[in-house]
This record gives C-alpha cells, structure tokens and sequence, in this order.
C-alpha cells in the first residue's frame, strides 16, 4: 500500500487564523445549494429512499419466483420444467449475485458508491427486461443471471453509501432497518404475485417480474442527483468535495465530522492487512471463520427454503389449495415484515448469544411441526388439521428468525473483526452467504419432491446443532468496544468460550464510563494512527491495493 495515497490535506493543522481557514469559514456560512432538496434533512429522507428502494427490490426477487413458479401457465409456457430445473433457475440468481459483490471487490474502490448503483442498477434492469420477455427456461436463465449480477452489486454498495452519507446518530440500527425493507419488498411480492393469480395468460407471470422495472427507474432518477459518499471522496483524497458533501448533509458546521472522518480513514487504509497475513491462522482466522461460520449457519437455518418457495411449500407439501397458499404466504410475509420491524426496539439491548441460542431453539421446533403436520398431511390426506398445524409452525419459524437470525449475522463480521481485517472478513461472509444461499435455494423443490417431510427435519436438526454451537463457540460483542473486543480474544486464544467471561456489559473492567474499553495498553485505533504516521513519513512506499467494500460489510460497529 501506498501512503502516499492516503488523505493528508496540508491544511489539517493550519491555526485558527490561517486566512485559508478564514475562507473556509466565510464559504460555510454562505447559503448552501442543495438543488431539489429544501433541507439537509430532505436530502436525508431521498437517500433513504433510493437504499431503501435498491434493498426492497431485492426483497422483492426473493419473493417473486417462488409465486410464479406455482402458476400453472408459467409451468405450462416453459413445458413443465422438472424439480431439478426449477431450483436451478431460482438459484442461479444467487449464483449471479455472488459473482456482483466479487465485481464490487474489484472495481467498487474506483467507481465510487453512486456510480456503483447507476450502473449495477441498469445491469440489474437488464436482467429484469430479460426475463419478462423470455420464450424458453434458457433465455429465463439467463436474465435471472444478470439480474443477480446487479443484485450482488446494488447490495454490496447501497447500505454502505447509507451508512457513510447518515448522520453518527442514525447509524447504529441501520442493518435491522435495512433487512425490515428488504422484507417489504418480500410482502409486496407476495401480494402482485397473489393479484395475478388468477390469470390464465403470460401476464401472471410476465407481470410480477416486469413490475420490478419500476424500482429500477426509481433507482435511477434519484441516486444521480444525490451526493457521493463523504468517505469515499476522503479515501480518494477528494478533500474539498468530502467537506461540501458534509455541508450539504448538515444543517450546521461539519469541520469537526469532516476531521473524524478524515481520521477514520486513515486509520483503516494504514490498517489493512494482506490475505496472506490472514491465511496463516491464529486469531485473526479465528475471528473471520466465525463471522463466515454465522452466515453459513444463516442458509442452513432454512430461511430460503420458506423464503422464495413459501407458496410452493404450502401448496405441494402442506396441502393447501393454491388460492389458500398464496393468501397464506402473502399474511405470513406481513407478520415477518412487522416482526422484523419490531426487532429494531430489542436487537441492541439483548446479547447477540441468547438471541441467535434462543432463535435456533425455536427455529429447530418449528421446523420438527412443518415436518409432523406435513408427515400426518401425506398419511391423511383428507385431513385438514396437518396442514393448518404446519402453517401455524411456518409462522413460528419466520417469527423466531426474524427476532435475531435475519440482522445479526450481518452486524457480527463488522462486529467482530479487527479494524485491519474487517472488510475482509466482511467480504468472505458475504460470498459465503450467498454461496449458501445457491445450495439452499438450488435443493429445495427437489427436496420437495423426493423427501417430502423429511427435507423439513433436515432443517429442524440443522437448527438444534446450532444452539451449542452457538454457546460453545460464538463471543458476545453486546456492549463491548472494537478495543474491547481486540483485548479478550487476545486473552481468550482457545475457541471454547462457554466458560469465559462473555458480557462485555457485566464486567466493569472492560469498559469506561462511555462504554470503551478501559485497557492499559493503546487501543486499536491509537495503534493504527501510530503506523499510519510511520509509514506516511517514507517518501519511497510502492503504490498499494485499495479497500473492498461488500454487502453490509462497512456498516460501523453496533456499540
């Protein structure tokens, strides 16, 4: 890495009545343009919206498929493709998705986060056109590939734009938000896919996936008249821009969050440590395997099995009639919304090992009922009570995910790595989860078909192992700092923690007054600057990598 391409503006530390200091002043108290936007706070709400809309379509194609592929006319149009073929042509989108974030490793550094989501978005309404017009499985394969493609970007890039352009305040629930607008996007599908139903022409299939071209032009009208990224202008050393950006996104003076995150980034950018570093094992393997080891176990909880099939599952193993199914699948999406939503109030006051312990518990059980009643449903079949009982377990199952499992996965990489290796173990988290992804979403309607009930037990035992796992090898970072969190695994080196001390929040001695921990040594971040100032001093250092960013993988620490 080079240091010489780091931020280091030659006004820093310029006194107060430096007359460029002076100017500066005298340009902030001007009246700001902020184009359409009246306020910093409309500015605000349009940023939302546009991460929003890019997180509820992706919500939206979790949903969709798993109501067109129970129509009769779709399954007719494309010759009654097999189980085999229906998983795969539902799955391949995560295989397309998988491959986005990896391009988003590649080249997101150089684009930036707004042109990331310009042109991921037009790849992405590609796909979507694509698919809509298909006349055969290869052409409907294809457009599911590239749609994934601009999935894999989109999500890679827009929560960590939120992130970066929200104010320090409004950024510890982002990543509960952002899975309860993804979720919307999972009702809304529900209910188009249910509204077309009952028509018996290509337009109850072409429909459901045209209609996504309408997040898509939503997408791209705003994103272009919204400001880039303060942090990433500051890691391009973009200075003057990184400070009119924050003007814009302030309604006061933003010199002393312009400087916070001018250190920031250089801490991380003097922090970033080599792959190689990292596959040698010891600690920082540690950390990361677990971050990839809790998204791992996200897949195999079963949440995609239900996810993008639930109208399937209802209809061919529970028995429903597919009307019934559909109106099933669409209030179970409500309930999962409102869940979802509601886990924003608890996520950061209860310990992420109790949540996720207490969850797969519940998980477990609820997928051993969907297991019984579709059991007793295939040896009565005359019998309604199976299938009601399995539907009440379906929603139990959405209900314990949505309380932990949905949100902490994705804060527990950002949570428990070290400021050098974050972002890449963020990155293989990620790759993981949707890898995971593919295999769960790519078995199931085979599963379906060939295992019948016994497909739900495999997830009912996937679900028990999860609770020692859990409480045998997962550290709880509620209430601990980056600092914190650095010190106790340097104390701790075995992966057993069950008899360890675990609550940052319960022993004193971990934390000071504003919940950082009170250690003798220099923190994490001390220790970083320290480097970064060594290392800036050396005229000759070779030009470097630059940092990844991936799906959720720079959301801040959740303190």
């Amino acid at each position: 890495m080079s240091y010489k391409q780091l931020p280091l503006a030659d006004h820093i530390d310029q006194p107060a009545g430096d007359s460029s200091r002076i100017q500066q002043i005298q340009h902030e108290e001007k009246p700001l343009d902020r184009g359409l936007f009246a306020s910093a706070n409309a500015l605000h709400v349009a940023i939302s919206i546009a991460a929003g809309t890019v997180m509820c379509l992706f919500g939206y194609e979790q949903g969709v498929f798993g109501g067109i592929i129970l129509g009769r006319d779709f399954l007719e149009y494309f010759n009654d493709p097999s189980p085999a073929t229906q998983g795969f042509v539902v799955s391949v989108y995560d295989l397309g998705c998988f491959g986005g974030a990896l391009l988003t490793l590649v080249v997101g550094e150089h684009l930036g986060r707004k042109r990331m989501l310009i042109i991921f978005t037009i790849i992405m309404g590609a796909g979507i056109v694509l698919q809509t017009a298909s006349h055969n499985m290869t052409q409907m394969v294809c457009g599911r590939l590239i749609a994934g493609i601009g999935n894999g970007g989109n999500t890679a890039t827009a929560p960590v734009w939120h992130v970066e352009t929200s104010h320090p305040s409004a950024k510890g629930k982002a990543v509960v938000k952002e899975m309860a607008v993804n979720v919307l996007g999972f009702v809304i599908s529900n209910f188009i896919t249910l509204a077309f139903s009952a028509s018996t022409t290509e337009l109850q299939w072409r429909f459901p996936l045209g209609v996504q071209l309408i997040f898509v032009a939503i997408i791209l009208i705003l994103v272009p008249l919204l400001p880039e990224s303060p942090r990433w202008l500051l890691a391009r050393k973009r200075d003057d821009e990184a400070r009119h950006v924050l003007s814009l996104l302030n309604e006061h003076n933003a010199q002393e969050e312009f400087e916070q995150i001018r250190t920031s980034v250089r801490a991380e950018q003097a922090a970033q440590g080599s792959w190689s570093q990292l596959l040698k094992g010891g600690l920082a393997t540690r950390r990361v395997l677990l971050g990839m080891m809790l998204q791992v176990a996200q897949q195999l909880s079963g949440i995609n099995v239900l996810a993008y099939y639930l109208p399937v599952v209802l209809h061919r193993s529970v028995g429903l009639p597919q009307l019934t199914a559909r109106i099933a699948a669409s209030a179970n999406a409500v309930s999962f919304w409102l869940t979802t939503s509601a886990s924003i109030l608890f996520v950061d006051r209860v310990g992420r090992r109790p949540l996720l312990m207490a969850g797969a518990a519940l998980m477990a059980l609820a997928f051993l009922g969907v297991a019984v009643g579709v059991g007793l449903g295939f040896a009565s079949p005359g019998s309604r009570g199976p299938g009601i009982a399995a539907t009440v377990f379906i929603w139990m199952y959405f209900t314990a995910f949505s309380t932990g499992w949905i949100s902490i996965p994705w804060l527990y990489p950002a949570e428990i790595n070290s400021l050098k290796y974050r972002t890449k173990g963020a990155a293989l988290a990620t790759a993981c989860d949707w890898l995971m992804n593919y295999v769960v979403v790519q078995t199931t309607p085979p599963g379906i078909h060939h295992l019948n009930w016994g497909l739900y037990l495999i997830y009912a035992v996937f679900n028990a192992a999860f609770v020692p796992l859990v409480y045998y090898i997962v550290v709880e970072t509620h209430g601990l700092s980056l600092e914190a969190t650095d010190r106790w695994f340097e104390q701790n080196p075995g992966w057993l923690v069950h008899k360890a001390e675990l609550s940052g929040g319960s022993n004193p001695a971990w934390k000071d007054d504003r919940g950082l921990g009170g250690l003798d040594t220099a923190d994490d971040h001390e220790a970083m600057m320290a480097a970064f100032e060594a290392s800036a001093a050396d005229d000759n250092a070779s030009s470097g990598s630059e940092s990844p960013v991936t799906r959720r993988g720079s959301y801040p620490m959740i303190e």
